[in-house]
């Protein structure tokens, strides 16, 4: 699948954007949490609450790399636009759809549980297509590159909720500014990450490898698919670039950012293509 097919294929499943490299294909950047689109087909089953609803979305996530630079340095994107509240991208397929029932918070945000048939319906509408371009993407970089390189991209809460307390009772209170995850050495070579880590580190301390997250379904699946691929999992605090109580983009604090990640990502595509 070219390019061209896979813009094709973008085109047809509004779940996310594609977009794709300008030049010499050498990485791909997902993110598959920062979406805010709610489907008519979710509307009967959520709250209308969107502060509880968006509680946990990783926003403005894409706002916070230059796209059209990584592009033209030949790095894909892939940004999801469906709400994760309707559909997790970064959960299992057979809990994906509707997987939140309360938020971080402890908020209920899902009014009726889903049919099995629709369950499935909706599974394969919204989850299956995203899941269909990481593939494309990769079996793609594989055609050049006998070890691909591929970054799933997040935000994360400044501090845990008892929520993430419960699955992870031993992280900090205050959370690092970058938690950098490879499934603890699993998914990509220790060159890779540390050089990730020793790219963002100057401008922002406390960068941390597999704490408090380890890496989620995205970058398990990616292993288990294809696992010579150098697969990591970035979560930005949020403090470092929104307002966060009012879940706004700090334009201050994303203009500070934004330069940092996208070099980041550039040097360490450019280093292991």
């Amino acid at each position: 699948m070219n390019v061209f097919e896979k813009q094709k294929l973008a085109d047809q499943n509004q779940i996310f954007n594609y977009y794709p490299p300008k030049n010499k294909y050498i990485g791909a950047v997902s993110i598959p949490h920062s979406g805010e689109v709610i489907p008519d087909e979710f509307k009967d089953y959520l709250t209308e609450d969107l502060s509880a609803l968006n509680q946990d979305v990783d926003t403005a996530v894409h706002k916070l790399i230059d796209i059209e630079k990584l592009n033209e340095e030949g790095i894909a994107v892939i940004k999801a636009n469906i709400h994760r509240t309707c559909v997790d991208l970064n959960r299992p397929k057979e809990t994906a759809a509707l997987n939140w029932k309360k938020n971080s918070h402890g908020v209920e945000i899902v009014r009726k549980e889903l049919s099995e048939e629709t369950r499935a319906f909706l599974t394969q509408k919204y989850y299956a297509p995203y899941y269909e371009m990481l593939k494309a993407l990769i079996n793609e970089l594989k055609r050049n590159h006998p070890r691909p390189s591929f970054i799933d991209l997040h935000s994360m809460p400044s501090s845990p909720t008892a929520y993430h307390l419960e699955i992870n009772p031993k992280q900090e209170m205050e959370r690092p500014d970058f938690c950098v995850s490879d499934i603890e050495g699993k998914s990509c070579e220790k060159a890779f990450i540390d050089f990730v880590c020793e790219k963002l580190s100057p401008h922002y301390p406390k960068v941390y490898q597999n704490n408090p997250y380890f890496g989620g379904h995205v970058t398990r699946h990616v292993d288990a698919t294809f696992p010579e691929t150098n697969n990591i999992q970035i979560e930005i605090k949020r403090g470092i670039y929104l307002d966060e109580p009012k879940r706004t983009l700090d334009e201050s604090l994303a203009g500070k950012l934004r330069p940092v990640l996208t070099s980041a990502l550039v040097e360490t595509f450019q280093r292991f293509a």
